[in-house]
């Protein structure tokens, strides 16, 4: 069960895309809440690595990792929603919506099952397309 667990490191790699994306094109101008949330993505990271290298269910860790994770996409959804709002960012805000849904039932169902742990990668997935949404000009 573990070794699939492991996949979602992969996932939330993917977000060091959007942290350097925002890196080369940051300008003078660039919004201060913006910093905060690039490194809001180092956070999320970093937790995430640390629970998905040696997850186990219920943790003090896998707790943590929860209220940052729901935490951070609350601020990107809601920054994103207020100040960079593109109708195509609804899609995307349900696909989110969506695999975590189906994470969260499969993971009810057995903590790490296949199912689980595909619909929480594409929820990884879907959260880094997202990220960027924040952090184009306008």
């Amino acid at each position: 069960m573990e070794l699939k667990l492991h996949y979602l490191c992969y996932t939330n790699l993917l977000l060091v895309i959007t942290l350097l994306y925002f890196l080369f094109q940051r300008r003078p101008t660039t919004p201060m809440i913006e910093y905060f949330l690039a490194a809001l993505l180092v956070v999320t990271m970093v937790c995430s690595q640390l629970l998905w290298s040696h997850p186990i269910q219920q943790s003090t860790l896998h707790k943590i990792d929860a209220v940052v994770a729901k935490f951070v996409i609350l601020c990107f959804i809601l920054y994103t929603l207020v100040f960079k709002f593109k109708y195509s960012y609804v899609v995307v805000l349900a696909a989110i919506f969506i695999s975590f849904y189906f994470s969260h039932l499969y993971s009810s169902q057995e903590w790490g099952c296949r199912s689980h742990v595909k619909c929480h990668g594409l929820a990884h997935v879907f959260c880094f397309v997202g990220t960027f949404y924040a952090f184009l000009p306008m």
